[in-house]
């Protein structure tokens, strides 16, 4: 049965093999309250071992998903190895590679270290571990042993997803004026009338959108000059996105019309200008006299008169002199004159002087559609706290770089390995999240885009446990026929539970000599106080003496686990 926390019935034979119980002569420090023992009596010698609230090891909680450390003082100078064996037949907890040997803090030969296990819960249930401080060779006794009762509540393996690198868009380069169409391949019908643009704006202006056969088509104008990304979200209802699509633009503020101011010493001069400019002709005239300019009429598809001609005068006098402005706009490309015949009103057969300029006219601003090659959304990705997400990218689109930073996620930095980038995004708290990252290039724009959706269900992180090391006890060394005496702090009068011996411990080497003995600490009802176990040596051996504090009744949960070894001589 998985999770089983009994009375460590699969331990026996795993142990017999392990520390070799016919192995007799000292092994490890003796941790005893009293010297060298006598020689065995009928009055058989006997020793105390007392063991503190620090002593005991406590149960460690964790979910499906968190990682377990357990660090032990130790000295790879003396050869001796910590070895973990998981005491249940079907184990809740996944060794995770090999023990770390951490360095010595000191520089000098010998200095003691530390090594660290690792551990993953992977099911639900309950594991006692037994972790043993083994001498070099094959056969010889432990010098130290820890237990540790692990309980695995439900929760979550965390998971990777990964997204391809197909749905990456080249940048756009559009102008003000000019309407961008991107077309989406593949796109969700479901709210097929949902797109959002929740970036690209004050430099884009959302205009009318499309679906047909799977293919959503959605029109932009450039509203301003500018660059930044634009990014769209397939978003039903106000549900998080189904799908998530990102183009790099930028926009472009097109040439400015020009104003070109003509007066008489331009006469019989060239001029070139562009469509949407404006010419202004500025002439002397008399208009008290009969005399006045008039201009012929000029190419109707390259300029066009605007309004009537305006005269200033030069100063207040009735008649005085001044100057006739009359305004040109340009249309249209070609050539046309621009002549303007100073003659008698009414006209003489010849005017009295001409006033001449060509104009060359080139094309203007003429908006135009620019549109993003067909490509296809990205699906949104579902994941819960601890879950990560790989994003695998072209590497010949330029150096990848994360856009986005939030609390729902955090972002590795960008491995390349061939001609793949990769970004892992790790997802750390509940919500919605649109991460973008921009390939970069040495140009002013970036090259493609990426994005996806994120969405992190409600859930907590993997947590690391970390088990104190403090808590390891030393051999118990005895003669044959001597007794001895463990003192485990305890409360059983008010809480019930009581200090039981695994019986892997009366196999021929120690057996329980008679009930436990309970005291309390004081008078007050209910005071916490100790347990003494009484053990005798019977064989010579080494064995694990595991002690269990078991809740009341036929229930196998236990509440605090201490182990030892004992080497009988």
């Amino acid at each position: 049965m998985r999770g089983k926390t009994g009375m460590l019935g699969a331990l026996g034979a795993v142990m017999l093999l392990v520390l070799g119980l016919a192995a007799c002569g000292e092994s490890g420090s003796t941790d005893t309250s009293s010297g060298s023992s006598p020689s065995p009596s009928p009055a058989a010698p006997s020793q105390t071992i007392t063991v503190d609230s620090v002593g005991v090891a406590p149960k460690a909680h964790m979910k499906v998903g968190d990682t377990l450390v357990v660090t032990m003082h130790s000295n790879s100078s003396t050869g001796y190895e910590w070895k973990a064996e998981g005491m249940e037949e079907e184990a809740v907890l996944k060794q995770v590679g090999e023990p770390e040997i951490v360095a010595p803090k000191s520089n000098l030969e010998g200095a003691p270290g530390k090594t660290k296990f690792t551990f993953v819960a992977e099911e639900e249930g309950t594991e006692e571990l037994g972790f043993w401080y083994m001498p070099p060779g094959e056969g010889g006794d432990p010098g130290a042993g820890y237990a540790l009762i692990v309980k695995v509540g439900k929760g979550h393996i965390p998971v990777e997803v990964k997204a391809g690198e197909e749905y990456t868009a080249e940048t756009a380069g559009l102008r003000t004026g000019d309407t961008l169409v991107v077309t989406l391949k593949h796109a969700s019908d479901q709210g097929r009338h949902a797109w959002k643009m929740v970036g690209g704006s004050p430099y884009l202006k959302l205009g009318s959108q499309k679906y047909s056969s799977g293919t959503q088509t959605i029109t932009f104008s450039g509203a301003s000059a500018g660059t930044g990304t634009l990014v769209l979200v397939n978003r039903p209802g106000g549900d998080p996105p189904l799908q998530t699509f990102a183009v790099p633009i930028y926009v472009k503020a097109p040439a400015q019309p020009v104003t070109h101011q003509l007066n008489h010493n331009d006469n019989n001069e060239s001029l070139v200008v562009k469509g949407g400019d404006t010419i202004q002709v500025s002439l002397q005239d008399q208009p008290s006299t009969d005399f006045q300019w008039k201009f012929q009429k000029p190419n109707a598809k390259v300029l066009k008169q605007v309004g009537q001609p305006k005269f200033f005068a030069n100063s207040d006098a009735i008649g005085a002199k001044g100057k006739m402005v009359w305004t040109f706009s340009v249309v249209g490309a070609g050539k046309t004159p621009l002549i303007a015949d100073y003659n008698s009103v009414p006209a003489d057969a010849m005017p009295v002087k001409t006033w001449q300029v060509n104009v060359a006219a080139k094309p203007g601003f003429t908006p135009k559609t620019v549109g993003v090659v067909d490509t296809y959304p990205a699906d949104s990705v579902h994941l819960l706290p601890g879950d990560e997400v790989k994003v695998q990218l072209n590497s010949s689109a330029g150096t990848w770089v994360n856009q986005t930073k939030s609390k729902q996620v955090t972002a590795s930095k960008p491995v390349k390995s061939g001609g793949t980038t990769t970004v892992t995004y790790k997802a750390k708290d509940h919500g919605v999240v649109t991460p973008v990252l921009l390939a970069e290039t040495s140009g002013n724009w970036p090259a493609q885009a990426y994005a996806l959706t994120i969405n992190v269900g409600k859930g907590s992180l993997p947590k690391t446990v970390t088990a104190a090391e403090r808590h390891v006890a030393k051999t118990i060394t005895v003669k044959k026929g001597e007794s001895f005496d463990i003192v485990l702090p305890s409360n059983t009068a008010s809480t019930g539970f009581a200090w039981t011996t695994s019986p892997l411990a009366t196999d021929g080497i120690v057996e329980q000599a008679g009930d436990p003995t309970v005291a309390a600490s004081g008078d007050m009802p209910g005071a916490p106080g100790t347990t003494t176990m009484h053990y005798k040596a019977v064989g010579a051996g080494s064995v694990p003496l595991i002690l269990l504090l078991q809740a009341p009744g036929d229930s196998a949960t236990s509440a605090g686990i201490y182990m030892t070894m004992v080497t009988v001589q």
